[in-house]
This record gives C-alpha cells, sequence and structure tokens, in this order.
C-alpha cells in the first residue's frame, strides 16, 4: 500500500498536475468572479421592464372596469355623487331612538341564538369535517376514489350560495331555526373539508413517516402525528369559520325567517328604520366582539408560555406535569364549544315539519337540480346576461373598493402612517366591517333606489374594510431596513411607498384582490336574490319563490358553481405562488 500511496503523491505533485490545478483553480475563479460581476451589475432594463408591467396592470385593470360599468350603466361618478346623500339619510333615518329600545330584549333574544347558531353549525361541521379531511388527505389518507369523492363533495357544498341553501332546506325544513342551523352547517361543512384537507396536506410529512417506520398504526399515525402537527390551524380555521357563520346568519335568518336577520329584516320592511338601526348596532358590536374573542384564542393556542405545574410520583418516579398557557385556553376553548353546542342542540326551535320526511324530500329536491337540470320560463341567452350582470357588479365592487382600500391601507399601516391616524383607520375599518353586506345593500337600496348602483355600493363597504386589513397587514411586513435605506437616500415618503412598499407587495396585492373578487361573486348573486339588484341571483329568487321550478333552480346552480370553481382555482394557483394567508 505504501507504494501505491507514493505514486498518488508523486502524481499530484507533479509540475503538470499543478499546472493543471492552478490553471482550473484560476478558471474557477474567474468564472465566479464573473458571476458575482454579473449579479452586482444591474440590468439597465430591469426598471423600465417593472414600470412597463405596473403600467400592464393598470390598463387592464382600467379596461375590465371600463367594459363592466358599461354593460350595466354604472357610473362611479354618479355613485359618489349619490353616496353622500344617502349615507347621511342612513344615519338620519337608522339612528335609534328611545322608542327603538323598548325592543331591546326581543333584539338581544334573536341575537344570542344567532350566535349560538353559528357556533354550534361550526363546531359540529368541524368534527365531521376533521374526519373526512384525514380520509381524503393526500398525507393520511386512504387514496383512490374514496379521496376524489370527498374533495369533490366538499366542493360542491362551499360553492353553492348560501342564499340556495336557504331556498333548498325552507322547502324541505320549513321556517325554524333548524332550517338556518342546517344551512350554516352544510356551507361550513364544506369550507372547513377543504381548509383542513389543504393544512393536514401541509403538515410535516417527514414526522408522518417517521412514525409509519416505527409500526405505527394508522389511528395512532392521526393522534400523534397529524393532529398535533395541524392542531393549531384547525382551531384558527374553526374559530375563522364561527366569526363567518355569525355573519351569514344574518343573511339566513332573512332567508328562514330565524334568529336576528329576521328581526331585523321584519323592522326593515315594515319602515321602522330606527329599531332597524339598533339592530345593526347590536349585530356590529356582537361581531366585534366575536372577533376580538377569537383572535384572543388564536393568539394563545400554540403560545410557547409554559410554567411547571404539579409535581407527583408515579412507581417511584417524579413526573412533572407542564401546564402551558396554549393548553389551558385550548382546553376552555373545548369546553365552552362543547357546552354552546349541546345547550344549542337540545334548547333549538325544530318547527313542525317531520325531520325524516323532510330529509327525504331535500334528497328528492337534490336529484331533480343536479340529475336533471334544465330551462323552461327562461332563455339561454337571458341566463348568460344575468350571469354576467353578476360578474360585473362583483368586478365593479371589486375595483372600487380596491383602489379605496389601497389609500386607507397606507394610513392604517402602523410602519407608513401616524399611530393616532393607524387606530382610528383600523377601528374604523372594524365597525364598518362588523356590517353584513347584504345590510349595507339593503341600506342603499332605500337610500338611492332600487339596482345595481345600490348594490355595488352596498358591497363595496365590507369590500373596503377587507382589502384595508389585508393591505395594511402586507405592508406592515415590509423589512424596515429597505425603508430606513430609502429614507436615507432622502427619499419622501411618497417615494418610500413607490420604490419600496409598492414593488415589494404588488404580488401580494393582486392576490387579495382576486380573492376578493372571489367572495364578491357569491355576495352578488346574495344581493341580487335579497335585494332585487338583478343578475342570475334575482333569477334564482323567482324560480325558487315564485315558480318552485327545481329544474331551473339546478340549472342556475350550476353556473354559479362553474364560475365559482374556475375563480378558486385561479385563486388557489395565485395562493401558491404568492403566499397568502386568509
Amino acid at each position: 500500500m505504501a507504494p501505491l500511496k507514493g505514486r498518488r503523491a508523486k502524481r499530484c505533485c507533479s509540475p503538470g498536475a499543478g499546472e493543471a490545478a492552478g490553471r482550473s483553480q484560476a478558471a474557477s475563479e474567474a468564472q465566479g468572479a464573473g458571476e458575482t460581476a454579473a449579479k452586482a451589475t444591474p440590468d439597465p432594463l430591469f426598471f423600465p421592464k417593472r414600470h412597463a408591467s405596473y403600467l400592464g396592470i393598470l390598463a387592464a385593470f382600467l379596461v375590465v372596469t371600463l367594459v363592466t360599468s358599461s354593460h350595466i350603466d354604472f357610473s362611479f361618478l354618479d355613485a359618489a355623487r349619490d353616496f353622500p346623500g344617502g349615507f347621511a339619510w342612513f344615519v338620519a333615518q337608522f339612528m335609534p331612538d328611545a322608542k327603538a329600545f323598548d325592543q331591546m330584549d326581543k333584539i338581544t333574544s334573536a341575537l344570542a341564538m344567532t350566535i349560538l347558531d353559528a357556533i354550534a353549525a361550526g363546531t359540529l361541521a368541524a368534527i365531521i369535517s376533521f374526519i373526512l379531511a384525514v380520509v381524503a388527505s393526500r398525507v393520511s389518507g386512504v387514496g383512490g376514489p374514496v379521496q376524489m369523492v370527498i374533495r369533490a363533495f366538499a366542493t360542491v357544498l362551499r360553492n353553492i350560495p348560501t342564499v340556495a341553501w336557504g331556498f333548498i332546506l325552507l322547502f324541505s325544513f320549513k321556517q325554524a331555526e333548524f332550517t338556518g342551523f342546517l344551512a350554516l352547517f352544510f356551507k361550513s361543512l364544506g369550507f372547513l373539508t377543504r381548509a383542513f384537507i389543504e393544512t393536514i396536506d401541509e403538515a410535516d410529512a417527514g414526522s408522518i413517516e417517521a412514525l409509519r417506520a416505527t409500526g405505527a398504526s394508522r389511528l395512532q399515525v392521526i393522534v400523534h402525528g397529524v393532529l398535533p402537527l395541524s392542531l393549531t390551524q384547525v382551531v384558527s380555521w374553526v374559530l375563522y369559520m364561527i366569526e363567518t357563520n355569525f355573519r351569514d346568519a344574518t343573511l339566513v335568518g332573512m332567508l328562514t325567517g330565524t334568529g336576528i336577520g329576521f328581526v331585523f329584516n321584519w323592522y326593515y320592511r315594515t319602515f321602522k328604520y330606527h329599531t332597524a338601526g339598533l339592530v345593526i348596532v347590536c349585530i356590529a358590536v356582537a361581531v366585534i366582539v366575536v372577533e376580538a374573542a377569537s383572535n384572543f384564542v388564536r393568539r394563545r393556542v400554540g403560545a410557547p408560555d409554559g410554567r411547571q405545574g404539579a409535581r407527583r410520583e408515579v412507581r417511584g418516579k417524579l413526573r412533572i406535569r407542564v401546564r402551558t398557557t396554549s393548553g389551558t385556553v385550548f382546553a376552555a376553548l373545548v369546553v365552552f364549544l362543547a357546552v354552546a353546542t349541546t345547550y344549542t342542540m337540545v334548547n333549538m326551535g325544530y318547527g313542525s315539519a317531520d325531520t325524516m320526511q323532510a330529509a327525504s324530500d331535500l334528497l328528492e329536491y337534490f336529484k331533480l337540480m343536479f340529475l336533471s337540470p334544465s330551462l323552461s320560463h327562461y332563455t339561454w341567452g337571458e341566463m348568460i346576461e344575468g350571469l354576467a350582470v353578476t360578474i360585473c357588479i362583483a368586478v365593479l365592487a371589486t375595483a372600487g373598493g380596491a383602489l379605496i382600500a389601497l389609500v386607507l391601507s397606507l394610513l392604517a399601516a402602523s410602519n407608513l402612517s401616524n399611530k393616532l391616524v393607524s387606530n382610528i383607520v383600523k377601528m374604523l375599518m372594524a365597525v364598518i366591517r362588523s356590517v353584513p353586506t347584504i345590510i349595507w345593500v339593503l341600506v342603499f337600496t332605500v337610500a338611492i333606489g332600487l339596482g345595481s348602483e345600490a348594490a355595488v355600493i352596498g358591497m363595496m363597504f365590507h369590500t373596503v374594510s377587507f382589502l384595508t386589513k389585508a393591505f395594511s397587514e402586507a405592508f406592515e411586513e415590509v423589512d424596515k431596513g429597505s425603508l430606513e435605506a430609502l429614507k436615507a437616500t432622502g427619499a419622501t415618503w411618497w417615494q418610500q411607498v413607490a420604490r419600496g412598499v409598492f414593488p415589494d407587495k404588488l404580488n401580494e396585492i393582486l392576490s387579495w384582490i382576486f380573492i376578493r373578487f372571489e367572495n364578491n361573486f357569491v355576495g352578488a348573486v346574495t344581493v341580487g336574490a335579497i335585494a332585487g339588484s338583478g343578475g342570475i341571483g334575482y333569477y334564482l329568487y323567482i324560480v325558487a319563490n315564485y315558480m318552485f321550478n327545481w329544474h331551473e333552480m339546478g340549472l342556475i346552480i350550476y353556473m354559479c358553481l362553474a364560475v365559482s370553481v374556475c375563480l378558486e382555482i385561479i385563486a388557489t394557483q395565485l395562493r401558491k405562488r404568492f403566499i397568502v394567508h386568509r
């Protein structure tokens, strides 16, 4: 072996080898230096290209807005002119007076019932959704057709508009609190199943594979792997769903004649606007409280704040039981949800309908709608035109709301604005966001008249508040060092925004706008049905309430499903590319 080593050493140290190594090293260094220089040398076309892309996006935005506004004869100038007077009328007419407070007991009772229904629907849906998600997930699922069926099932449930759920269930289960609960439950089931599947799919696959490698059963993998890894996100989704259910419960109550939605609709339809205003105030306060409690729990669950608890000796070994703040909050949350759900289901008004017969009727209605959709009273041209009107309303509400939100978000971002101004804007947006969209639309329908203008303005309220919150949170995540560097060069506030904020967050802004457009389409279907603003929602209302034609209703739902699924696919791809969390 020694001679071999000597020969190797000799070859390595020979002049030829040394020269070759030297040339190779020099070439490598030269290549590295060239790459470094290339990287260090800025592309002279970089900023012109970026500015061109900005102009392209803006041009496309303006073209789409102009086309949609001309299609439904909507003018932002007319809306801006009508808004101040309409809002002033709303404040004057809907301001609660002393007489309105006489109905406070009725309002609070209906409000409490609505909150409990939202909690129960979200909690029960979460339990079933998690089971379905475990089965359908790529990480823990069984695979095959079962996985595909569950995913398709969740997609259908999630994308059926809430107003359609209300109509369908009202025919089978009649006017009762249980009917409203079912509408919230089915919507929650579809949404949470998808959310939980995505959460489990994003879990650490390595940890789960390690458990499987040890011989753990499927149940052990779920209990010791899937559940701990996804628990925090699951809790967050459940709380978000309860918040959403509470907002949707107002609409569902209008359709099913129950809860706070029915109370508001009664005073609104009987022109008792002062009392209706008190209902709006109570809803807003309740939503803010629910959001605050939900945010508190989200912050605490998963927090690494641990405290040593009681010590106990088991079989001669000292074990320390550690109690954490997150564990305590989670346990309290579970107990609260269990008690609230149990109380709600025991004391719920189930109405006079036979549950088994109602379930049988519901299956028959689904069969008529989804297996034999057809048109008899309307033409394909009318349906497509109605769908186009709905899309136009959603586009205009999103476009107008995005522009306003972009300005307000600069004032709301704590790193770009005065602290006092930031807090004021955030508080104002929270109040506006707490009022359900359908109420804003109904109010402006009375204030400025029936039609698309009232629908667009009403939907813009929630759009502005939603996007302002999303944009401002994105702006607050901008690297402080970049802003400080720009400030050190003498850049003005606007230059810091134009060069340091917008370029960094443009993709995220676009993603949030499209997500909001996805939500606004469903909202446009709803306001078309409830507020009479036209579009496919209006046809859905006529077919369901006056013609009782399940075949036509099924076709309309299919059309809405097709648009919603397409928007969902696009939004999913955007979220994958630009990391955005709801």
